[in-house]
């Protein structure tokens, strides 16, 4: 007689999973381990994460407190961050990683060095992607979340390059990211382990945008998404708090990676740092009240900064296109993002400039045609009494492939532009 299939349990325990049976999902222990009188442990889920900032919490290095530690919510166009589901096959167990219940797989093997030749290879030179890798398996041995959030994000970047096996590796992507977010707030280690703390963050900060920017099913989910990104992305600032300094030496040291003060980029003057000293004149004249005011003028400064020229050194240029656009999501300030979310013309037009950045670097896997998909949505979004404020984004991308085409980060001469500017 066959059997008859039941109901699958989809959150179910570890140990009725391993034994391929139906788990009741009874918590703290489910009925199949307390029959048997044995360890029942689930993974948990990730909070999802308030809707709104009234202030800015402080760091965790001095509180234990951060926006990666209190929350995550997942992407829509994602599978939900929910109990991780273990894959068939052989799995490897290292030593320094047994107390913490963490496991890899066989597969895990081509994600790590999918992350090294692809990941890393597409922004780094060679010599650098050898020392951030013996930075990070250094960092992983202490911290092992490190090494599930570079595996999540190998995991992502191959999603985009084999489109037969996307929802595998979205999947394995989610559930290494669940795991890794669960360790790293269960530590009570991140503190005296700052620089663990900052890579794990920048590499989690990378993975929620990539996300954001998949969420293509409607424009105002596409903007909820983005908003939480933001604020995920804020955590890195947490992280470092006070410890930046010693954060920048011994990264730079082990990395050869040169990180300017406080993520500041300086540089010669481009068309969009221009355009960008242009709108901040017109939003002056707008007559905003301050709660609306410094935190775009504040958004808009620092956007300015990340605008200039890139480096002379070629080597660099790659590295400095792609970590800009995280540069911004980092140091936005929350009131601005808390403006985003509301929907506030202002905020929107500001967050299109800031599309252009991202527009400019859509030849990077993580970016695509985000920045453009952001700009055209904003400009309809906002309608025909705003168009005028966007034109100038609208324009650089329709030039997009011609001969006029506008390069937003070349170095202008500035006497030239006055003059021309004031005919």
């Amino acid at each position: 007689m066959q059997r008859r299939p039941g109901r699958k349990s989809r959150h179910g325990c570890r140990e009725c999973k391993a034994r391929h049976v139906k788990c009741d999902e009874g918590k703290p222990s489910c009925a199949n381990c307390r029959v048997r009188r044995l360890s029942c442990s689930f993974l948990p889920n990730i909070p999802v994460l308030p809707r709104t900032t009234a202030s800015t919490p402080s760091c965790p290095l001095e509180t234990g407190a951060s926006p990666l530690a209190t929350a995550i919510s997942p992407p829509a166009s994602r599978c939900e961050l929910a109990t991780a589901v273990p894959l068939a096959g052989p799995t490897i167990s290292l030593d320094f990683l047994l107390s913490t219940e963490q496991t890899f797989k066989f597969h895990h093997l081509e994600l790590l060095h999918n992350f090294r030749s692809d990941v890393l290879g597409r922004v780094l030179a060679p010599a650098t992607i050898d020392r951030y890798m013996s930075m990070a398996v250094e960092e992983a041995s202490k911290a092992p979340y490190i090494m599930d959030q570079l595996l999540a994000i190998s995991a992502a970047n191959m999603s985009t390059k084999r489109p037969h096996k996307q929802h595998f590796y979205q999947q394995e992507a989610t559930q290494l990211q669940t795991r890794g977010l669960a360790s790293f707030n269960a530590s009570k280690e991140v503190a005296e382990n700052a620089l663990a703390g900052f890579v794990f963050s920048t590499l989690l900060s990378q993975q929620v945008l990539f996300d954001a920017f998949s969420t293509r099913s409607d424009f105002p989910l596409f903007l909820d998404s983005l908003v939480n990104a933001f604020r995920i992305c804020s955590g890195v600032k947490f992280i470092a708090g006070s410890a930046w300094p010693l954060i920048r030496e011994i990264y730079g040291k082990q990395t050869g990676i040169a990180m300017p003060t406080d993520y500041m980029v300086s540089g010669a003057q481009t068309i969009l740092t221009q355009k960008l000293a242009e709108l901040e004149m017109l939003l002056a004249r707008e007559n905003l009240g301050p709660s609306t005011l410094n935190p775009c003028s504040s958004a808009l400064c620092i956007l300015r900064e990340i605008s200039h020229s890139p480096p002379s050194d070629r080597s660099k240029i790659s590295s400095f296109r792609t970590t800009r656009v995280l540069h911004w999501a980092v140091r936005v300030p929350p009131e601005f993002v808390q403006l985003l979310e509301q929907r506030r013309p202002e905020a929107l037009i500001i967050t299109a400039y800031f599309a252009l950045l991202v527009h400019d670097t859509r030849d990077y896997w993580a970016y695509g045609d985000t920045g453009a998909f952001l700009i055209r949505s904003i400009t309809r979004f906002l309608g025909t009494y705003w168009a005028q404020w966007l034109a100038w984004p609208n324009q650089v991308l329709d030039s997009a492939g011609c001969v006029d085409e506008v390069r937003l980060t070349e170095p202008i001469d500035m006497d030239i532009s006055y003059h021309m500017a004031n005919g």
